[in-house]
C-alpha cells in the first residue's frame, strides 16, 4: 500500500503545479509573438533616407513621372524596353524577369538572308513572322520571295497583311563586293521605305555576324574589315532616324574579334544550337 501512497502524492502535486505551468507557457508564447508583430512596425519607423527613393518630380529616362509613391516599383518601365526593374537599395535599376518568346515578339517581323532563316529554323521565337531568303540583299529586298516556312510570298505582301508593332532587320553581308557607297544609300533608302509602309512599327537595326578570323584573312571581300564598315554605317542610320540597334557579335566573337570556331561549321553561319541563345539575347536586350 506505501507504493501507491507515493503515486497518489506525485499525482496531487503534479496538479497543484500544473496551472502554474500552463500559465507561464502562455506568458511565454504571448511575449514572443508580440516580439514577431513589432518587426514590420519598427522597420517602417525609420526608414531609409536618400537610398532608392524618388519624389513626385523626378523621371524615368526622362519618360514616365513616377508619383504618388517615393519608391520605384517593379512594373514601372525603363526606356521603352519589354524588360521590367526594381529599384535596388541605391536607386539603381535592376533587370527583372525577361518576356518569354510568345510576348516579346507578339506581333513582330525579322527580315534577312540566311542568318535569320536559322533563327527561324532553331530559335524559339514565338509567332514572330519571318521573312528570309539565303540570297537575300538590299538590292533584292521587294524582288525576292521568302524561303521561310514555305511562305513563297513578297514582303510587300507580308507588310499589306498587317501592321507589325516591331520589324527587325539584318542585311549587308551579301551586299559586300558592292559599291559601299551605293550599298548604304540603297540600304537607308529600304529602310525609310518599310518606315512610310510601317508607320507604327518600332525598326530595329541588326548588325551583321562576323565570320571567323581564319576566314577573314583569306577572303578578299567576305571579311571583318568590310563587315565592320558595313555594321558601322548601319548603326549610323539607325542614329539619324532613332531606329533600334543591336550587335549580336558581343556574344559570339572570340578576342580576335571574329566570330568563335567553336560556334560555327562553316567559317560563317553559328551551329544550330546557338540560333537559340541568340534570340534569348536579343530578349534580354530589350530592344
Amino acid at each position: 500500500m506505501r507504493k501507491y501512497h507515493y503515486l497518489i502524492l506525485f499525482m496531487i502535486g503534479f496538479l497543484v503545479l500544473m496551472p502554474f505551468m500552463l500559465h507561464k507557457l502562455y506568458m511565454e508564447q504571448v511575449k514572443n509573438t508580440e516580439t514577431f508583430e513589432e518587426v514590420p512596425e519598427a522597420e517602417d519607423d525609420d526608414p531609409a533616407e536618400g537610398e532608392g527613393a524618388l519624389d513626385g518630380t523626378d523621371t524615368v529616362s526622362g519618360n514616365d513621372t513616377i508619383s504618388g509613391n517615393d519608391t520605384v516599383s517593379g512594373n514601372d518601365t525603363v526606356s521603352g524596353n519589354d524588360v521590367q526593374g526594381e529599384a535596388s537599395e541605391d536607386g539603381e535599376e535592376e533587370p527583372g524577369e525577361v518576356l518569354p518568346p510568345e510576348e516579346f515578339f507578339e506581333n513582330t517581323l525579322f527580315i534577312g538572308d540566311s542568318r535569320t532563316m536559322g533563327l527561324a529554323e532553331y530559335a524559339d521565337m514565338g509567332d514572330a513572322v519571318v521573312f528570309a531568303n539565303t540570297g537575300m540583299n538590299i538590292y533584292r529586298l521587294y524582288s525576292l520571295k521568302n524561303a521561310v516556312r514555305d511562305q513563297e510570298l513578297y514582303l510587300e505582301d507580308i507588310l499589306a497583311e498587317n501592321q507589325y508593332r516591331k520589324i527587325y532587320l539584318m542585311l549587308g553581308i551579301n551586299e559586300l563586293g558592292y559599291d559601299e557607297g551605293q550599298t548604304v544609300r540603297r540600304f537607308e533608302e529600304e529602310v525609310l521605305k518599310l518606315q512610310e509602309l510601317q508607320p507604327e512599327a518600332e525598326i530595329v537595326l541588326e548588325a551583321n555576324l562576323h565570320v571567323t578570323t581564319a576566314r577573314s584573312g583569306r577572303d578578299e571581300i567576305f571579311n571583318n574589315d568590310g563587315i565592320n564598315r558595313i555594321n558601322e554605317n548601319i548603326r549610323q542610320i539607325a542614329e539619324k532616324y532613332g531606329f533600334g540597334y543591336i550587335d549580336v557579335n558581343e556574344i559570339f566573337d572570340d578576342d580576335t574579334g571574329g566570330l568563335k570556331p567553336e560556334c560555327t561549321h562553316d567559317e560563317v553561319h553559328v551551329l544550330g544550337k546557338y540560333y537559340q541563345q541568340w534570340a534569348d539575347w536579343i530578349r534580354e536586350t530589350g530592344i
